[in-house]
């Protein structure tokens, strides 16, 4: 399902005017330093920080989607970005090696100035580049600096690119170029190009050169050379030398060469670029013949050169014939030198015969720039030809043409080709050179393409990009052609139409189509632009559509993003307006923009609209729709798996009465319908013979479950007690169940609750039963399955849990209640970890079909809070973690429902045992088990603080409010215990934000209590640390459970003297043992230096002083590890200042160090 949120470009245009601001604001400080206030001069800078310039382009680059909204602020950004280059260039600094994180201004400039290019585009951004004569010398001496002479500094492409391109804007200016300059400009070591430049005037040369230079490398420096050499070529003054003829006579043999003599490629596309540069100028029209004859022998049709399969080189060549043909077919009318080349040679059929060609060619910019140069040359053939012409594209298009719309099928069609046609006739039509008397074929054709769809044998489609170039044939059709022309254009005579729209205007066709394709195409740009055409359609051709303007505001631009929202809402508002919408609509959703679709989330959202659309309408045209599907059910193979996905979804939604069928007024008119579904569903039965992975993938499964229970109760809705055991297929019914209740994934486990108790009822009320949902029958095998290592027959335990009060009449009691309740509680038992998860989930199941109005006996109360008590403490931790949380996070969800169910009112010790539990779990170190814990305690127990989410339940305020009992001595003993015990996980041992947080509330509480009570709170402790010894988390409690005893006996001991003194009641030994038992025979170090430092502690405490001190020296005379013995040393002379400790490297074996330990012993014991 696609995420509902903003739109990019929505929220593009929301922060548009931020952006455009941010860039205003900091881009004066990378183009200029700081000048004095008043000083009226300003310097540029010569380096530029990478991170600034990138935060630059970060404002720019968004606008890539949006250009135009750049065009507000470009007036007030480039004229500044120029000023500052300029100021840069003429005052001559050095671009001397910059640091690593800065770069020289140059570069950086021209980066920024290349970004904008990117983005609004070349000729808009050059528009605002000086133009001014004195600034073409000093810009032709950087782009010689930038390609000459770099003194072995890295030059970027931008800088050359956008320097060639400010140059070829200054070639504008009127001055005969040698009254500009007569230098010759830098020495170069080696020049290729010396014939070309014989006899050249210097400032030509110099510019001849770098373009010539530029002109062979592979960046789009190349493309800013060629046309700055084709403005150069077609100066007047520069005309008079005849440079163009010297450079074509040189580029064109090059275009010839063989393999083995051929230049590099980049070489031979920039000869083509500025070769298609002179193709398209008028003043060197009499070099068209030479160029065009290379091309074609070039770019002949059997010609299988590198240059002729380059797509690139084809883009550029389609461009060269289109500006021949247009130039040739000018002449015509003004009696120009290309008439004669057009009247002897075939040059129009050819190159209209390799652009038809190239319509089906294999890659994009091809068949783009061939569409776009066929529409041209249209525009300027006699009206006769033009027909022709666009006569031989649509019967191109007819030769793989589908029958009728309603079954489309192009399984045939190149989709390259109808691209490439499509976009033809849409340039055409924008270019208005279709006759009126063609529109009902081109209709035709853009109707098609418009529904064009191909599945490859991988799953994946194509056809996008044909829809799309229908879209903008449309879009034209509506603005280029009048109401007037396209009115006699009549539904009937479409091959696409039906019997209903014989008295259709052509324009309401059109709108339904742009209607379903806004509403249903899979791409978001196609229904974007499905949108657009409809609003152009409706704005250009007023009164001609029912409810016009109504429907430009549902199906509107932004509406259609998201695919959900406009298969759902949009969709079904558009269809509450008419009837032929509806019908339409029905029909889309019904084909393959619908329940069709590649993905999951595409066809529920075509199943929940067609339950919509059913609800619009009378109950015998709901009834009509549900025959709709069955025919397509009835029609589908079993092995067309994503089809029947959608199809049975579609049924169940409309079969549901939260979904589609109203409950009231549909019993007469549905029960034959019903019958019928009931057929179908026994077809069904072999399309989930195999669980493969393509059938779980499209989730067929589930939504045969969700059939089978919407028809199970609608059956028993409408029938009631008549439902006859002989008129329904319960042997497949059973089957069925049984195959689903097998299976473990999630979308199955999901319905099985509803599937098990829909089929049970439907069972029961027909007199009869289902063998796979009898309690002995799950509990076996359940039995049998949990001891797997495999999670399989899961659905089982959903069923059972399902239908663990249905197996009694009252809801209460039995035996068979009791049979699924106690099979049940023994999954939680289970080794692996998902079989108890999958307990608790049953068991929540079990407490959620109680009645209310009942109270269940104790051994099912008590059986139930004692399978979820286990959960509730399950740590387990293997290579995966902490994989108990999940059975903890499903246990807390399941302790939720009972702790809000009456059942279990009376049921004060199992309700108090699962109390104690969440409250233990509220302190937990792990976040999402702390936050469930603590929403559940705050729902149900004594938390006040609102819970949001894991900041909330990491914060002091919340470790105040948790522990905030322990503070009160009437507290009772076990919520006390509870909160104990959960403390030692994050204030024991956790993430240091949560031990600070935790440990700090902690201290602060307890510092606050009365001394008896923190005597007792500290018994509390020792009886817990005792308990941890022989749980079975002890490896993983006793270490935190060692920190926080640590932390409290040296924080809290100074504000209680009283327990450190020989008065004291309480029992210091008992804790001293406890904690000796802890780390006894320990080979845990972490564990060791902890249990030392609770030692540190106890020292200050007389009654056990001498033991502590006993215990400290015989570890430093006999652990084996010597981290744990420096740590012991340390301990000893904090607590007896003994100075015979300090010069002694205890991390030194223990024999070295015997006689020093004998002598500590002797100080310090005897």
């Amino acid at each position: 399902m696609e995420p509902q949120e903003e739109d990019d470009d929505l929220k593009l245009a929301k922060a548009s005017a931020g952006l455009l601001n941010d860039l205003e604001r900091d881009l004066p400080r990378v183009l200029w330093k700081a000048s004095k206030p008043g000083s009226g001069t300003r310097k540029a800078h010569t380096r530029v920080r990478k991170r600034d310039l990138q935060r630059i382009t970060s404002y720019i680059e968004p606008f890539q989607g949006e250009p135009q909204l750049l065009d507000a602020k470009l007036k007030t950004i480039l004229p500044p970005i120029v000023d500052a280059y300029l100021e840069f260039l003429t005052s001559q600094k050095s671009l001397d090696d910059t640091q690593s994180d800065h770069l020289d201004f140059q570069t950086a400039v021209f980066a920024l100035l290349y970004t904008l290019c990117k983005v609004r585009g070349q000729k808009i951004i050059a528009g605002f580049l000086n133009n001014e004569p004195r600034f073409l010398e000093p810009v032709l001496e950087a782009v010689e600096r930038c390609t000459f002479d770099t003194n072995d500094r890295e030059v970027q492409w931008q800088v050359p690119y956008v320097l060639l391109l400010w140059l070829s804007h200054l070639l504008l200016t009127p001055f005969d170029l040698q009254s500009i300059s007569t230098s010759v400009g830098p020495a170069t070591s080696a020049d290729n190009d010396s014939a070309l430049l014989q006899g050249l005037p210097p400032l030509i040369s110099r510019i001849l050169r770098v373009g010539l230079h530029h002109l062979r490398m592979p960046t789009k420096a190349q493309d800013a050379a060629a046309a700055m050499l084709v403005r150069l070529s077609t100066r007047p003054d520069v005309h008079k030398v005849r440079l163009a003829d010297r450079l074509v006579n040189d580029r064109l043999p090059k275009l010839e060469s063989k393999a083995t003599d051929m230049p590099n490629m980049y070489e031979m596309l920039g000869s083509l670029r500025f070769v298609a540069g002179v193709a398209s100028s008028a003043e060197l029209s009499h070099l068209i013949p030479s160029i065009y004859r290379t091309c074609e022998k070039t770019f002949d049709e059997s010609d299988e050169s590198t240059l002729s399969s380059n797509a690139v080189a084809k883009k550029v060549i389609v461009k060269i014939f289109r500006n021949v043909a247009i130039l040739s077919l000018r002449s015509v009318a003004t009696r120009g030198p290309l008439l004669s080349f057009l009247q002897t040679t075939s040059v129009l059929e050819n190159v209209i015969d390799y652009l038809l060609r190239s319509l089906g060619d294999k890659d994009t910019p091809v068949r783009y720039a061939a569409a776009k140069a066929m529409s041209l040359i249209v525009l300027e053939l006699e009206p006769e030809m033009a027909h022709e012409v666009i006569q031989a594209v649509l019967d191109t298009f007819k030769e793989d043409m589908p029958k009728t719309i309603q079954a489309a099928d192009f399984s045939t069609a190149n989709p390259l080709k109808w691209h490439g046609l499509t976009l033809a006739l849409a340039h055409t039509l924008f270019k208005r050179s279709a006759s009126p008397a063609q529109l009902p074929d081109i209709l035709d054709a853009l109707i098609s393409a418009l529904q064009f769809q191909q599945r490859t044998a991988t799953g994946s489609t194509l056809g996008t990009n044909v829809r799309d170039a229908a879209n903008f044939g449309i879009w034209s059709l509506a603005r280029r052609y009048t109401t007037a022309e396209l009115l006699p254009v009549k539904a009937n005579i479409l091959h696409s139409s039906d019997d209903q729209r014989s008295d259709m205007p052509v324009v309401q066709l059109l709108a339904i189509q742009l209607i379903l394709s806004a509403c249903l195409d899979p791409a978001g740009n196609i229904r974007r632009g499905s949108s657009a055409a409809f609003q152009e359609l409706v704005g250009r051709h007023p009164d001609q559509i029912h409810e016009g303007i109504a429907l430009v505001q549902v199906v509107d631009y932004q509406a259609v993003s998201l695919r959900h929202r406009a298969m759902v809402d949009v969709a079904s508002k558009a269809a509450a307006m008419h009837n032929m919408y509806w019908s339409n609509l029905l029909s889309g959703l019904l084909g393959w923009r619908g329940l069709g679709s590649a993905d999951v989330s595409s066809r529920a959202s075509a199943a929940e609209s067609i339950s919509q659309l059913s609800r619009m309408s009378h109950v015998c045209e709901r009834v009509d729709v549900l025959q709709s599907v069955g025919r397509l059910l009835s029609d589908c193979s079993t092995k067309d798996v994503e089809q029947l996905h959608g199809l049975t979804l579609a049924a169940a939604y409309i079969l549901d009465p939260s979904h589609g069928m109203a409950s009231d007024q549909e019993g007469e008119p549905l029960q034959p319908e019903i019958i019928s579904m009931w057929k179908h569903f026994a077809s069904l039965r072999a399309s989930i013979q195999d669980f493969h992975p393509r059938l779980l993938k499209s989730e067929l499964p589930a939504s045969l479950g969700l059939f089978t229970t919407a028809l199970c109760n609608t059956t028993q809705r409408v029938l009631g007690e008549a439902v006859q055991a002989e008129q329904m297929p319960f042997e497949v019914l059973d089957i069925v169940t049984d195959r689903l209740l097998a299976r473990h994934e999630e979308t199955i486990l999901h319905i099985v609750p509803g599937l098990a108790r829909s089929a049970y009822r439907l069972a029961k009320t027909a007199g009869t039963s289902l063998p796979c949902l009898e309690p002995h029958y799950l509990a076996q095998k359940l039995a049998a399955d949990s001891t797997k290592s495999a999670l399989t027959s899961a659905g089982r335990a959903m069923a059972l849990g399902a239908l663990a009060s249905c197996y009694t009449d009252d809801g209460r009691t039995g035996k068979q209640e009791n049979i699924s309740v106690v099979s049940l509680c023994s999954l939680m038992g289970s080794k692996n970890v998902d079989w108890r998860v999958i307990c608790a989930r049953a068991l929540q199941l079990a407490v959620n079909s109680v009645p209310h109005s009942t109270i269940l006996d104790v051994f099912t109360a008590q059986s139930i809070c004692s399978a979820i008590h286990q959960g509730l403490s399950d740590y387990t931790i293997d290579e995966r973690g902490d994989i108990g949380s999940l059975v903890r996070l499903q246990s807390i969800t399941c302790t939720s429902t009972i702790l809000s169910h009456p059942a279990f009112k009376f049921h004060l010790d199992s309700l108090q045992l699962l109390s104690n539990d969440i409250h233990r779990l509220s302190l937990e170190k792990l976040d999402r088990v702390r936050l469930s814990a603590a929403h559940c305690r705050a729902t149900h127990l004594d938390l006040t603080l609102p819970i949001t989410d894991i900041p909330s339940v990491s914060s002091e305020p919340y470790f105040r409010a948790a522990l905030h009992p322990l503070t009160d001595p009437s507290t009772p003993s076990f919520t006390t215990h509870a909160l104990l015990t959960g403390i030692i996980s994050s204030a024991g041992f956790s993430a240091e934000s949560l031990l600070q947080s935790s440990r700090h509330v902690l201290a602060t509480l307890l510092s606050t209590t009365k001394p008896q009570h923190f005597e007792s709170l500290l018994t509390t402790y020792t009886t817990i640390l005792a308990d941890l010894l022989t749980s079975p988390s002890a490896s993983i409690s006793i270490h935190p459970a060692l920190c926080l005893l640590s932390y409290i006996l040296s924080t809290l001991l100074p504000h209680f003297p009283h327990l450190a003194a020989p008065t004291s009641k309480f029992k210091w030994r008992t804790l001293l043992s406890t904690v000796q038992k802890a780390h006894h025979k320990s080979t845990d170090i972490p564990r060791l230096i902890t249990a030392v430092g609770v030692y540190c502690a106890m020292a200050e405490v007389g009654v056990v002083r001498g033991e502590v001190l006993k215990k400290l020296v015989g570890m430093l005379k006999t652990n084996p590890f010597p981290r744990v013995r420096v740590a012991v040393a340390e301990v000893l002379w904090v607590v007896t200042g003994e100075e015979t400790l300090l010069p002694v490297d205890w991390a030194r074996p223990i024999k070295e160090n015997a006689d020093v330990v004998q002598g500590l012993q002797k100080a310090l014991l005897d």
